[in-house]
């Protein structure tokens, strides 16, 4: 049985508002509220965060051993890869500005 324009355009029409309000009633949901498992990870990252900022930055309660393998570690990457100066330093990235006239050619004379 054949159905007439109107008849499937209202149906597609209901899905499209139907699937529209679901999605927008479950977006506002989860934004509104953290679920409590995200709210206690949430939590021990500012906790850690704070911990690590009074310590002067780095890893928490990490003892000489530590310390000894991390910059063992940092200086193989450096031998391993050629860097002269300090391995933690961000690269300069120097860009010269290119000279757009030399191929100038001058076709007037003739």
């Amino acid at each position: 049985m054949l159905r007439s324009g109107v008849q499937i355009a209202s149906a597609v029409a209901r899905c499209v508002t139907a699937r529209t309000t679901h999605r927008c009633i479950s977006v506002t949901a989860v934004n509104k509220a953290l679920d409590p498992v995200q709210k206690v990870f949430a939590d021990q990252i500012s906790k850690y965060n704070d911990l690590s900022s009074k310590q002067g930055g780095g890893a928490v309660d990490a003892g000489p051993e530590y310390e000894q393998a991390r910059q063992e570690a940092i200086n193989r990457i450096a031998k391993m890869f050629n860097v002269t100066d300090d391995p933690l330093k961000f690269p300069e990235f120097k860009f010269e500005e290119p000279d757009l006239n030399q191929d100038d050619t001058d076709f007037t004379e003739s």
